[in-house]
Order: C-alpha cells, then sequence, then structure tokens
C-alpha cells in the first residue's frame, strides 16, 4: 500500500529491489499484487438479539489519509443475515420512535 501510495520513494524502491533479488517468493507476491494481504473477508458475530451474523468486510484505503480506512460491512442477498439486519433495522426504527411524541 505504501508503494502504492509513494511510487517514486527511493528508499522504498531499494528496499523492493533488495528483497526481490534475495527472496524468490517476494518477488513472486510482489508480482502477483499479493503483498497487500487480504483486502475483504468474512466475519462472524453474535448479537445479543438476532444471534449469528455472517457479513462480509471490505477496507478501502482513504487516499488524503493513509493511515485511515473505510469499512463496509454487507450481507449476501437473501440469506439469514440480511434478515435479521432488516430485522434489526425495522427494531431499532420502532424503538427511536417511542417516546419521541410531543406531550398533547
Amino acid at each position: 500500500m505504501e508503494a502504492g501510495r509513494t511510487p517514486h520513494d527511493p528508499a522504498l524502491n531499494a528496499l523492493v529491489g533488495a528483497l526481490g533479488v534475495r527472496d524468490p517468493d517476494f518477488r513472486a507476491w510482489w508480482a502477483g499484487h499479493q503483498v497487500r494481504g487480504p483486502r475483504q473477508l468474512t466475519k462472524t458475530y453474535l448479537h445479543p438479539v438476532v444471534g449469528a451474523l455472517t457479513l462480509d468486510v471490505q477496507q478501502f484505503s482513504v487516499d488524503i489519509h493513509p493511515d485511515q480506512q473505510l469499512t463496509a460491512y454487507t450481507t449476501e442477498p437473501g440469506s439469514s443475515s440480511h434478515e435479521a439486519l432488516r430485522f434489526l433495522l425495522q427494531w431499532s426504527a420502532a424503538d427511536t420512535g417511542r417516546g419521541t411524541e410531543s406531550p398533547a
């Protein structure tokens, strides 16, 4: 990721070059762009109301703030986790609607 942000950094380029010369695995990983690590994964959470939720997690870099990331959680449409999230959305909307009416 750092090489993508600063492609003309001489120290970083020297390090990549040295690692490529010394380590054939690194050379293959670098060529295949596998040195970044996984950017998409699946996580399962145990929610106290709906139980297990399996979510796909994607992380995106924020170019103007390299130390920050945007993380998006999604579900497979029609899955039990998708239905559980829809339920929680409706449940929380109903809960926030209570007690907000102005007195008569």
